[in-house]
């Protein structure tokens, strides 16, 4: 009984392993004129015997060792290569008419591996586009779109970046705020898409404003007149106390002596009180002759 357990277990997990594997399939992307190139996945690491290429279902290339020689069906036919020691097949000049799944089977075993061949096309010169016309700073908030012609082009992703800042991965289009925006003055949008890049040239915010600059003018003239004023003031300042300190202050003063209750003069160089008798030599007053003839008589 255990064992018929282990066996249906064993069965049930390689059918499930079966179901998982046939749904793997994996995206290429070519543009027109590329070559595509398809592989067997996992490699084979016995002989290989016989290869059937498929694409949608239908037969692409075939062969099948000592009995079927190597042929090309006309899809394929003068622009492919089949390798029967790999079983890689690579087709050139590849046009949107071969967008499409391939398939392969191998010594009679479909893989568990398919393709998915897409074609696509490089990204066209884009542009910002800036809704509604009528959007300006005054306008509440506007909206961004990132336009060009994608036809054929997808997937793409789309970037937008504000004045020289970083590049952040966003939708086609955004929408801007007077109130979040104003301070920037240009935005630009770049697609990518797995074969090519390109990005708009930086378009005008139309929500920018400039910022408002303060005149300081007023202030520095101000600031210069206190300053002028206060050093007037110093000088000022410093005039009055060469005055009332400096060397001129006792030249030509009286001061009283405590001793006798009179008033000397005192030398500007010495501080001594002088006497003025005693400096000032007295000069003899002529007499006049007349009188002395008076006198006489």
């Amino acid at each position: 009984m255990m064992g018929k357990l282990t066996g249906l277990c064993v069965l049930l997990m390689a059918v499930l392993n079966v179901a998982v594997t046939e749904d793997t399939v994996t995206k290429m992307y070519f543009e027109d004129g590329d070559s595509l190139t398809l592989e067997v996945r996992p490699a084979y690491t016995t002989p290989i015997i016989n290869i059937l290429w498929k694409f949608n279902g239908n037969l692409l290339a075939e062969w099948v060792k000592d009995v079927v020689p190597l042929g090309y069906y006309p899809r394929i036919q003068g622009r492919a290569n089949l390798t029967t020691e790999t079983g890689q097949l690579i087709i050139n000049n590849m046009s949107k008419n071969d967008d499409g799944v391939y398939s392969v089977g191998i010594n009679d075993r479909v893989q568990s591996e398919s393709y998915h061949a897409k074609f696509i096309k490089k990204v066209q010169k884009l542009k910002v586009v800036v809704r509604p016309l009528t959007c300006t700073a005054d306008s509440k908030n506007c909206s961004l779109t990132c336009d060009s012609d994608t036809t054929d082009a997808e997937p793409i992703t789309y970037s937008w970046k504000k004045g020289d800042g970083e590049w952040k991965v966003s939708g086609k289009d955004i929408n801007i705020t007077r109130k979040d925006d104003s301070g920037v003055k240009t935005f630009t949008c770049r697609m990518k898409n797995p074969v090519s890049e390109e990005e708009s040239d930086p378009e005008p915010n139309p929500l920018y404003k400039e910022p408002i600059k303060t005149d300081n003018s007023g202030a520095i003239g101000g600031g210069v007149f206190v300053g002028l004023l206060f050093l007037a003031g110093v000088v000022g300042a410093g005039v009055a106390w060469i005055k009332k300190k400096g060397p001129f202050k006792n030249r030509g003063t009286n001061i009283t002596d405590s001793t006798h209750g009179n008033g000397q003069q005192t030398s500007p160089t010495t501080g001594i009180a002088t006497n003025p008798s005693e400096t000032v030599p007295l000069k003899d007053t002529p007499q006049d002759p007349k009188s002395d003839e008076k006198e006489t008589a």
